[in-house]
């Protein structure tokens, strides 16, 4: 059975009780749960892409650093729920809840965010998007780094840098040059193969490896590949 297959099996949840759980760095890809509840409960650094998790009850979760793409959340209730650095690409939020949520740095791409209930559209934390950001919005030096990666089947497959068809993923840019310049992406994004060993699944995966890169490139210290243990890496421990 594939990655996805296991994991479809095993956070896939119909009618069950996840309260409180801590979802940290796991991988919902194509799962699918209905009618469940997760109050409480912290996503940290997960992905739920392509997943269906409609009406469910997510009242008071904590989502930081979660990419929703291409997720279904028809008729779920996120009521006091907490967003930050999240990402939500062509998210179905038709009859969603959102009554008292808070967000902060969160992207909204092709999302119809007026179906949803009680959804903060003038909120100074969210930021909506109809459309890809133009390719000329990058530097053509970034470019060529970013297509340079397309070789690393890795970096690839994770599908974080890169669409099909050759195409860049221009808002994972935009969101890494919030933090970064385009001087420093272009320095530090050619490293990123020597950190990688498995597949990542999100932007905030992403941005915890380049903040390892700046800081090997700062201190001069040699790289070792990331992540053995990325909980423990995320919560700042040591993994030797």
């Amino acid at each position: 059975m594939s990655l996805v297959g296991k994991n479809r099996a095993i956070f896939s949840y119909n009618n069950k009780n996840k309260n409180d759980s801590n979802f940290m760095y796991k991988d919902f890809e194509k799962t699918k749960s209905y009618h469940s509840s997760f109050l409480n409960a912290k996503f940290i650094g997960t992905s739920l892409r392509a997943a269906h998790m409609k009406y469910c009850n997510f009242t008071g979760c904590t989502f930081h650093g979660v990419d929703f793409v291409g997720t279904n959340l028809r008729g779920s209730v996120f009521k006091d729920a907490s967003f930050k650095d999240c990402i939500f690409v062509t998210t179905v939020l038709d009859r969603a809840n959102f009554k008292n949520a808070s967000f902060e740095n969160c992207y909204f791409l092709g999302v119809g965010v007026k179906n949803a209930k009680s959804f903060p559209v003038d909120n100074d934390g969210i930021v909506i998007l109809e459309s890809m950001p133009a390719q000329e919005y990058i530097m053509y030096e970034l470019r060529e780094v970013i297509e340079r990666l397309r070789g690393n089947d890795i970096v690839r497959r994770s599908n974080i840098l890169h669409l099909k068809k050759g195409r860049i993923n221009t808002l994972t840019v935009m969101v890494l040059k919030k933090e970064y310049t385009e001087e420093e992406l272009i320095r530090y994004l050619p490293i990123l193969p020597q950190y990688v060993t498995t597949q990542f699944y999100t932007v905030s995966y992403l941005k915890m490896i380049l903040k390892k890169i700046e800081k090997s490139y700062i201190m001069k210290i040699p790289c070792t590949p990331f992540l053995r243990n990325p909980e423990q890496e995320y919560m700042g421990l040591r993994t030797d």
